[in-house]
């Protein structure tokens, strides 16, 4: 998601799009996986359950 994310903004500069700031481009990516994370459908013994609880520990 960051390579992704950086990515997007480079091109964005590159292009005369508005730029954005590291928090902005920070918060982006913590929304991103945040939203990708809520939407998966874990099933009870799925490897990753745990998944959303620790990127939300971890996450300011």
């Amino acid at each position: 998601m960051t390579i992704y994310t950086l990515w997007k903004e480079r091109n964005g500069r590159r292009h005369q799009k508005p730029w954005f700031t590291a928090a902005q481009l920070t918060c982006s990516i913590d929304k991103t996986m945040r939203n990708g994370i809520t939407s998966l459908k874990y099933g009870r013994d799925h490897k990753l359950k745990g998944l959303r609880r620790r990127w939300l520990e971890v996450a300011p």
